[in-house]
């Protein structure tokens, strides 16, 4: 019996990639002579797959090229609205505390508006959900939820096609498994780990540095070990240098209290100033001071992996990334000459300071979740959206004409900066099963 894939095996494997959003629905498709080499079959079989996809209303033709059929929103008395559904900040506003959220929910306008729908945003205060008439979908996210079951099960009793970005953790649960919400997420653990480094040893970087002051939380310690399958798979090295911190609310959540801030910004005095709330400017001050206990905390651990004369440092996340770039630099260290450096979140600052970092993939996400929403013959499904390495200035070929380590060595004996008052903690090994926070 021949099981070799057919027109319709290939029309199929289409459909599944444009209902991930992975081909937007403003770009052509690619040409026939592609698809033919992508599946491995006569172009005249990848041109019935095409029309097969056509017909099953996912495709469109535009002049000699094919694109994804835009969804288009079901009809209703006034616009057609996508409610959105995210957690309360402290004082009940839509929260949004990363990068990667507002890039998430920035994308998610993009989608909407191209097709036919407008945004309306509510955060979820754990009562009930009351979306107007006008609401074709309702796409929600159990960042920061404390409670994520409790709003699916209140997402499942609207009736209307949901999409939920969903965390790890949630996405285990058997309850929501047998769920009829469409769940996503964006790969963040030991996958993009692995794409990371091999990024990096495609440059023919073979000895790694990986830095982390969060390394008791779930997500440091899974990136960890995809680098580390990827790196040691392929006859390179890895050290890390890892801090057992769970997230930025290690430092953060102390300067909110500390006695000194409170003395030298009284709230008081501050609102009297700016004539009005000084909430804004105290928030500034307290990230500011979280910000310096962490580049304070992560200083030896800078010191040690300069000592490992690795030439390729991966670090944690973007905010880790970029105070080692700041500081291998303050040191006279060539970078990407002698080390290259990569992050993870791909912020703004990382575009900013030339920082090579994953990018998550909140445009395949959005682009999925908007046509779920407008499908009218799309099933319950949960999808993992994998994003990119996006390579700038901190991360180049290995130099292989000279040694890297001559350079390094003179940094190593050069002056230790100031600590400015912070006292440094020493390295220390991960715990397992350490407790993970909402948000990273």
């Amino acid at each position: 019996m021949d099981n070799k894939p057919n027109a319709a095996d290939f029309a199929e494997r289409l459909c599944a990639e444009i209902r991930q959003g992975l081909h937007p629905w403003n770009e052509d498709l690619p040409s026939l002579k592609e698809f033919a080499s992508r599946w491995n079959c006569h172009p005249q079989t990848a041109s019935k797959a095409l029309g097969i996809a056509v017909r099953a209303n996912f495709v469109e033709r535009h002049g000699r090229c094919h694109r994804p059929l835009r969804p288009r929103p079901r009809r209703s008395a006034s616009a057609p609205t996508l409610l959105c559904i995210g957690t309360a900040d402290a004082e009940g506003r839509f929260r949004m505390d990363t990068d990667r959220e507002s890039d998430f929910w920035r994308e998610l306008g993009f989608q909407a508006a191209h097709a036919g729908l407008s945004l309306k945003r509510s955060p979820w205060l754990r009562g009930g959900i009351r979306p107007d008439p006008s609401t074709v979908g309702v796409v929600a996210s159990t960042w920061h939820c404390q409670e994520p079951l409790e709003l699916c099960r209140e997402l499942e009793r609207l009736r209307l096609p949901v999409c939920v970005w969903a965390e790890e953790f949630t996405l285990r649960s058997d309850a929501m498994r047998d769920s009829r919400i469409h769940f996503h997420e964006q790969g963040y653990l030991k996958g993009i780990g692995s794409l990371a480094a091999r990024h990096l040893m495609d440059l023919g970087h073979l000895r790694f540095a990986y830095i982390s002051p969060w390394h008791a939380s779930r997500w440091s310690r899974s990136r960890l070990q995809g680098i580390r399958e990827e790196v040691e798979g392929r006859g390179g090295t890895v050290d890390a240098f890892c801090l057992e911190g769970i997230s930025l609310w290690d430092r953060l959540a102390p300067a909110y209290s500390d006695p000194d801030l409170l003395a030298e910004f009284p709230e008081a005095l501050l609102s009297r100033l700016v004539e009005g709330s000084s909430l804004q400017i105290r928030e500034v001050a307290i990230r500011e001071l979280g910000m310096n206990r962490i580049h304070g905390d992560t200083i030896p651990l800078l010191e040690s992996a300069l000592a490992s004369r690795a030439t390729a440092w991966i670090a944690a996340n973007d905010i880790c990334a970029l105070h080692a770039l700041a500081w291998l630099r303050g040191r006279g260290v060539d970078v990407p000459g002698e080390v290259s450096v990569a992050g993870f979140d791909d912020t703004a600052e990382a575009l900013r300071a030339d920082l090579t970092s994953y990018r998550f993939g909140s445009d395949s996400m959005a682009r999925a979740m908007v046509r779920q929403i407008l499908s009218s013959t799309s099933t319950p499904t949960m999808m993992r959206h994998e994003g990119i390495v996006v390579a700038r200035g901190s991360s180049a070929p290995l130099a292989r004409t000279r040694e890297p380590s001559d350079s390094v060595a003179n940094a190593r004996t050069r002056p230790r900066p100031g600590k400015e008052g912070v006292e440094a903690r020493t390295p220390m090994p991960s715990r397992a099963g350490s407790p993970r926070r909402p948000g990273e």
